[in-house]
């Protein structure tokens, strides 16, 4: 009896201390730091369909949006003018949508995304390797509201956006669907007896639940249990995206615009990565900041 105790004993002994040897290698491995660069060629096409349904104005809109990166590049890569990076193919969205009008100085809509991920650079050669591509699909809500006057015309639009994975993820590195609230405020002047349109807009992305438990817990400590730049400090969600964009609008005729745009885009991201043995924690705080020409052409029936 006294050695089954004993045995017994040295089990939970032995169990206690594995326990604790591989709470304490949890931690921060390391942080690191990331900035990129980009240039792209962004075409967009659109088709919208107007109704009215017992009086009241509907949209049914489709789009189809191709982004082709021209450049990609960090900063030692600027640095070498050796370096030539080749264009590829990025992503496609393809939305469809409908908007509903219930007063005059506010729309409510929703729509559907496929997102196709496209090719991203090897570090070697700069070339695009078709392994890469994957899906996602995104479903938005959004009320927007405008007020006129005479020639300019303001709006403010309030769009939540819900980004679904296709791809098996870690829960405590990256949600499987992440929530973004995007804040949209534009200007509009219509230049008078001209079928031209200038506009302005600037919008804001903010996270709503990129997971922060496991940082909150472990970034505090190194591997070795020593306290780290985190500790006490708690991390919360975060601005993601700065986009800025101006442009110019070209009504054909009464069915056919045509537009061309440029935009800066401000892009943050914390992105984890727990080590499968150890559990240890690497941060990386990723930063890109991106140039666009907008090509964009719609069809308005």
């Amino acid at each position: 009896m006294t050695r089954h105790l004993s045995t017994r004993r040295l089990l939970v002994l032995l169990l206690a201390v594995a326990g604790c040897g591989l709470a304490a290698a949890q931690g921060l491995k390391s942080v690191d730091e990331t900035t990129t660069h980009l240039t792209e060629l962004r075409i967009e096409a659109g088709f919208t369909k107007h109704f009215k349904i017992r009086d009241q104005s509907i949209n049914l809109y489709l789009s189809e949006e191709i982004f082709s990166r021209l450049q990609e590049s960090t900063y030692s890569q600027l640095a070498d003018n050796t370096k030539v990076l080749k264009p590829y193919f990025r992503r496609s969205y393809t939305t469809v949508g409908l908007s509903y009008t219930p007063i005059p100085y506010m729309r409510i809509g929703a729509d559907y995304t496929l997102k196709v991920h496209g090719n991203k650079f090897t570090a070697s050669d700069g070339t695009a390797n078709p392994a890469n591509e994957f899906l996602r699909h995104r479903i938005a809500v959004y009320v927007s509201g405008h007020y006129a006057v005479d020639e300019w015309k303001f709006s403010l639009r309030e769009k939540l956006d819900a980004d679904i994975r296709t791809d098996s993820i870690n829960p405590h590195e990256q949600p499987q669907t992440t929530l973004t609230l995007r804040h949209k405020l534009q200007a509009q002047y219509s230049v008078p007896g001209r079928p031209l349109k200038a506009y302005a807009y600037v919008e804001l992305w903010n996270t709503l639940n990129q997971p922060v438990k496991y940082l909150n817990t472990y970034a505090g400590v190194d591997k070795d249990g020593n306290a780290t730049a985190y500790a006490g400090k708690s991390f919360g969600q975060y601005l993601c995206s700065v986009r800025a964009q101006a442009g110019l609008r070209w009504r054909v005729d009464k069915c056919n615009s045509l537009g061309i745009a440029y935009r800066f885009m401000y892009d943050y991201s914390r992105d984890i990565n727990i080590t499968k043995s150890k559990q240890l924690i690497e941060l990386t705080n990723a930063r890109g900041f991106g140039h666009y020409i907008v090509v964009s052409y719609d069809l308005d029936w």
